[in-house]
């Protein structure tokens, strides 16, 4: 019995902070000097899951999220309905940009079939409206390896109106919601 409820307890734990090889949670705010000194979000292009070309850069001036995830992921799927209820409180004013890392660096046939047959089926599912696509290799590339030195997912990034860098998550905790809301509130307020 005892084994029996310290597996459950381990798999809820695993459940809530991340999928991957390492299942640590990060949390960093990064540095104002850091964003003095030109801390910028690596700019990327991506096709969402509708044909839409996308660059980061298109959308400066927003707050934007950006969130890598994979469909097969419990965490991910418990991040979503937070990022979800963070796009439509801001109404526009918010840009949220899912990158499934299901795929990532797999031919580009094989992306359109992931996208085809699961990518969509999972975004209706999940009743997503904002921005999806798959993770291209170098966006994946520059924030899991560069940025925060893990491959676990959920990761997401908030990047302020001028595209700086300013908060990353690792894992999935219920605790983010507050914390992603009061972040993306405070870089609403600055210029």
């Amino acid at each position: 019995m005892r084994k029996l409820l310290a597996l459950a307890v381990l798999c809820s734990f695993l459940s809530f902070t991340g999928c991957g090889k390492k299942t640590e949670t990060v949390s960093q705010k990064v540095s104002e000097k850091q964003k003095e000194n030109g801390y910028k979000a690596y700019d990327f292009t991506f096709t969402d899951i509708n044909g839409g070309k996308h660059k980061l850069s298109d959308f400066r001036g927003k707050v934007v999220i950006v969130q890598f995830f994979g469909t097969y992921c419990p965490p991910c799927k418990a991040e979503i309905p937070v990022l979800e209820s963070i796009y439509k409180k801001y109404n526009g004013k918010v840009v949220v940009i899912g990158l499934a890392v299901d795929d990532v660096g797999d031919t580009p046939e094989n992306q359109k079939k992931f996208v085809e047959k699961a990518l969509k089926p999972f975004v209706a599912d999940m009743g997503i409206t904002y921005l999806v696509a798959p993770a291209p290799e170098d966006a994946w590339e520059a924030y899991a390896y560069k940025v925060v030195g893990l491959d676990s997912i959920p990761q997401t990034y908030i990047i302020d109106k001028q595209g700086y860098l300013r908060y990353y998550e690792t894992g999935f905790m219920p605790s983010y919601a507050s914390l992603f809301d009061e972040a993306v509130r405070k870089l609403l307020q600055e210029r």
